[in-house]
């Protein structure tokens, strides 16, 4: 028996079940005896592929988490400097420089 396909469902179910915060539960009340198979099918995973998928989807919410607490201090900076009128009125000088030159770009 191929258990390749087994195997696979299994490693996907317990990267969601852990992505999820569930508890990976195996049903053994099942009325097919399948624990040959499952023990067979357990003993084939490849779990370093289990960490390394667990691992990139860690790595991928802490990244997230790290560039919104960035934006979030960035936007309390931008607010408390904009508050200043002569920093305010740079800001619009050099945005407006900047619009005239795109402009003309766009034009020629």
């Amino acid at each position: 028996m191929d258990t390749t396909k087994i195997e696979q469902a299994i490693e996907n179910g317990m990267v969601s079940a852990i992505k999820n915060g569930d508890l990976f539960k195996i049903p053994y009340d099942s009325k097919i005896d399948i624990s040959k198979h499952l023990q067979q099918t357990y003993n084939g995973i490849n779990y370093e592929n289990v960490y390394k998928r667990i691992t990139e989807l860690l790595e991928e919410e802490l990244a997230k988490k790290i560039v919104n607490k960035v934006i979030t201090e960035m936007g309390t900076d931008i607010k408390k400097l904009m508050e200043n009128e002569t920093i305010r009125e740079d800001f619009r000088f050099f945005m407006r420089k900047g619009v005239e030159e795109i402009m003309k770009k766009v034009k020629e």
